[in-house]
């Protein structure tokens, strides 16, 4: 017997509003996941499901919803994470899909994937498995380059963006 054979899903039904508010109390740093579009261009999703699974090899995941970046991402198999600085805060919004016109977003080329400039920290990511969730698919990926800098992240917590006072 599998765990999924002794779980009646109907009957475990969770009320999505209460989801929504149970898992908004989990802090979260915000990334920008990015890819190359059809015609070369950088393109980026903000996101809060970027998780590292394996220090050796170096091995991420992100979880994606179908729609534009997810097909991106399918058909070049690379992808970049940018972890976002609390000076960043327009970044989220804008990669959100709530345009922030006075924001030119600055990309450097990593080679086969762009990531934001003046990011906490970046990883570029070569896709080795697919996992299908429900209405999400995970991007496993082997991050083949990384590097950090000195800074305070960006959060999300109970649906909105925090800046904590760290004594770093």
């Amino acid at each position: 017997m599998t765990v999924s054979d002794s779980v009646d899903y109907a009957a475990a039904a969770v009320d999505p509003l209460r989801f929504r508010g149970a898992v908004s109390r989990f802090a979260t740093g915000i990334a920008v996941v990015s890819c190359r579009d059809d015609d070369g261009q950088p393109h980026g999703m903000t996101i809060n499901s970027f998780t590292s699974i394996s220090l050796d090899p170096a091995t991420v995941l992100v979880s994606i919803k179908p729609g534009k970046t997810h097909r991106l991402i399918s058909r070049r198999g690379w992808y970049g994470i940018s972890i976002l600085q609390q000076e960043q805060e327009g970044f989220s919004a804008h990669f959100a899909g709530r345009p922030q016109p006075a924001l030119v977003p600055d990309f450097v080329d990593r080679g086969r994937v762009p990531t934001l400039r003046d990011s906490l920290a970046w990883f570029e990511c070569e896709v080795t498995n697919l996992i299908q969730v429900h209405d999400h698919t995970l991007f496993v990926a082997r991050v083949v380059a990384c590097d950090s800098v000195d800074g305070a992240p960006l959060m999300f917590y109970a649906s909105r963006h925090h800046r904590p006072a760290l004594g770093l």
